[in-house]
């Protein structure tokens, strides 16, 4: 019995021995998110994986994670909040040569870009009595939109500047529609006459236009008269960009954004521009999760960047904080590229026309 005894203190010695050198190289951790854009609220996950590729199983592994300070995390799981956001420790046992994943469901309400990282790795010895740490260096943004904002002010002037343009688009020809020929009344241009069918029919023949044109709209968002740090502001702001554009595709409009809002993590720009479809708004609505406060130009290099080579049909909306005391200006300055309808929205003031 004694011998049995000593021949298992002999193994744990050489067990605790082999434990305390236990080589780093040999586990490598895997950190990702399932999804780096989501809509407020929708849940996504978090996956840790730590793989083992040396013989011998790890008792104790424990991953620590950071996440930003607006992430909800499941009930069950034990998190400390720390000054850079929240930390949660993950334990798991590894056996050798095998993987051990670990999966967890978050979501954030938040406007913005979210940082999620896997920030140290540490294994137990074979006693517990000594733990073995280092440091990772592994980051991932979530990028969370902004929300469509219920301003019922706002949905009026949308629903009467979307009537107006309507309206308006059947006064307008599109000179590359062509949708038949009609005799020559003496008050139509030359440039309309069709001079082949005029040729075959041996009278002067015009082109018919068709009057039902697509219209388009430019909105601009500018966030210069926005306090540094703002984030309500920020999110308001956003909120209603998304609304309003989303709000003229549904109509059937074509839209072109602009905006002096420098993106978190892009490359600064005097001012960035998207295309927007009820297909395609990725491009905006990731730019608004990413917008901040700090603008890359003033309104007056926005409106022109936005008026330049801009049909005279074009309608343009320009969305500002409240307060600007250049809103006028560059609402004066539209309304002299345009001979269609302006439409100013100042946040947490009346939307007018």
């Amino acid at each position: 019995m004694i011998t049995f005894f000593a021949i298992l203190i002999g193994l744990g010695i050489i067990i605790e021995l082999i434990s305390l050198k236990r080589n780093f190289s040999k586990v490598s951790v895997d950190f990702g998110v399932s999804t780096y854009c989501t809509e407020p609220g929708d849940s996504f996950d978090i996956k840790t994986t730590v793989s083992n590729r040396s013989y011998l199983p790890i008792g104790y592994v424990a991953i620590s994670d950071t996440y930003s300070r607006h992430t909800f995390l499941p009930e069950n799981i034990k998190a400390s909040n720390l000054s850079q956001g929240t930390c949660v420790k993950k334990i798991c046992f590894v056996g050798g040569r095998r993987r051990k994943k670990m999966i967890m469901q978050a979501y954030i309400e938040k406007r913005g870009v979210h940082h999620l990282s896997a920030c140290s790795i540490e294994f137990g010895d074979f006693l517990g009595l000594k733990e073995l740490k280092e440091n990772l260096f592994i980051r991932h943004d979530v990028v969370v939109y902004p929300k469509r904002i219920n301003w019922q002010a706002l949905d009026e002037a949308l629903s009467k500047f979307c009537g107006d343009m309507t309206a308006k688009r059947f006064l307008i020809r599109d000179p590359i529609l062509t949708i038949g020929i009609r005799e020559y009344t003496g008050s139509q241009p030359m440039k309309e006459i069709h001079w082949l069918k005029s040729a075959a029919r041996g009278e002067l023949m015009v082109k018919e236009f068709d009057f039902n044109r697509e219209f388009s709209v430019r909105v601009l968002m500018s966030v210069s008269g926005i306090a540094n740090q703002s984030d309500e502001e920020m999110d308001d702001i956003c909120s209603a960009a998304r609304s309003i554009c989303e709000t003229l595709t549904e109509q059937g409009a074509s839209v072109d954004f602009f905006s002096n809002a420098m993106r978190r993590g892009i490359s600064k720009d005097a001012q960035w521009k998207c295309e927007v479809s009820a297909v395609n708004k990725g491009g905006l609505l990731e730019g608004l999760g990413r917008a901040t406060s700090i603008n890359s130009g003033s309104l007056a290099d926005l409106v022109t960047q936005a008026t330049k080579d801009a049909d005279l049909d074009c309608a343009y909306i320009l969305v500002v904080p409240k307060g600007e005391k250049l809103a006028q200006s560059a609402i004066q300055k539209l309304r002299e590229s345009t001979a269609q309808e302006v439409l100013l929205v100042e946040m947490e003031s009346e939307v007018s026309v």
